[in-house]
């Protein structure tokens, strides 16, 4: 697929997901700057996948994340700044990797960034140093013992599937996201001990009077549970971490929990909604869900839309916000 076509792709997508009056709702005026943000997030001819950050109080706006994975690349492959985010290099990292999933890029075109973007991997397996790998490939070893640190501390049945590097924040450091897993989520339902305890164990240092008590009812829900958190350059956790959970019901996976405002997910945003973290805004999420076949020369693909995650942030045990991301693709 050519560039030219993903990019009206991408702004056939955006409409589609922004009609009826959503754009002013929920996107605010970010719009121009993602097209400028999509545009050069383009290194191969794959469409990559989409993902939409949207505040659930306040003004509207939303960043953009820009995913390719794997599979669209080749060793071979050359990169240039213009099309990697200006992170040719850590492409060509991923190009030549084989225990990765996914390359992110991450605009904040909702704060009027759009000159450099954070960069962050999804990796296959446990082993600590592909993500130490993939932060000297973003010109961050710096950041690899703070990383390892981390990694050694938290626990062992916690999945480390996400890294990323910022370099277009004040402070540094690296991110990371942990997949709880079944099991351990069942046991955080039943027991907050156990559940703060482990939040300790992290890093966390300041969990405030909510914290432990929102984790528990985000355990509780039928969406898998993950933990986000900003390492230092010395190890120690910044001020503020995230906890989320993931719907599900992409196309072809119709089964799985979904984001249905009269089940499950309606019910958790209503508390959401309850804590002061989301306003009636939230009741737009289901109608961004979409899967339209459109023309594509002799060809078609399927463009599609669907709410994929709710994520509450704390900040010195103080609760700060509450975001959904909205999952956005094309499938030929």
């Amino acid at each position: 697929m050519d560039k030219g076509t993903q990019q009206t792709l991408f702004s056939i997508l955006y409409a589609l997901t922004a009609l009826d009056g959503r754009e002013a709702a929920l996107f605010g005026k970010s719009a121009p700057l993602a097209r400028e943000a999509f545009a050069r997030s383009l290194a191969c001819d794959t469409f990559p996948e989409v993902w939409f950050e949207i505040p659930l109080a306040g003004d509207p706006w939303f960043d953009l994340h820009l995913l390719v994975s794997r599979e669209s690349l080749s060793p071979d492959m050359a990169f240039s700044a213009d099309d990697t985010g200006g992170h040719p290099q850590v492409f060509s990292w991923f190009a030549q990797h084989d225990r990765v999933r996914q390359l992110a890029l991450s605009w904040d075109v909702g704060k009027g960034n759009d000159a450099t973007p954070a960069v962050q991997v999804l990796v296959s397996d446990y082993d600590p140093e592909v993500s130490c790998s993939f932060l000297r490939a973003a010109g961050r070893e710096d950041l690899q013992d703070a990383y390892r640190a981390f990694r050694a501390r938290i626990p062992e049945q916690w999945f480390a599937c996400y890294t990323g590097a910022f370099p277009n924040r004040e402070r540094d450091f690296v991110r990371v996201e942990c997949i709880v897993g079944e099991q351990l989520q069942i046991a955080y339902a039943q027991d907050a001990s156990l559940l703060e305890g482990h939040l300790r164990q992290a890093g966390v240092r300041e969990l405030g009077e909510t914290a432990v008590a929102r984790c528990q009812e985000l355990a509780r829900s039928p969406f898998d549970l993950e933990f986000q958190f900003d390492v230092m350059p010395d190890g120690a956790l910044g001020s503020t971490f995230g906890a989320s959970v993931r719907f599900g019901c992409p196309p072809g996976e119709e089964g799985r929990p979904c984001f249905d405002p009269h089940g499950a997910a309606g019910e958790l945003m209503e508390q959401v909604e309850a804590w002061g973290l989301a306003d009636e805004r939230w009741q737009l999420l289901a109608d961004t869900a979409f899967a339209t076949q459109v023309a594509r020369g002799n060809n078609s693909c399927l463009l599609f839309d669907y709410p994929t995650f709710v994520k509450l942030r704390w900040r010195d045990g103080e609760p700060v916000d509450a975001k959904a991301y909205l999952l956005a693709g094309a499938q030929a």
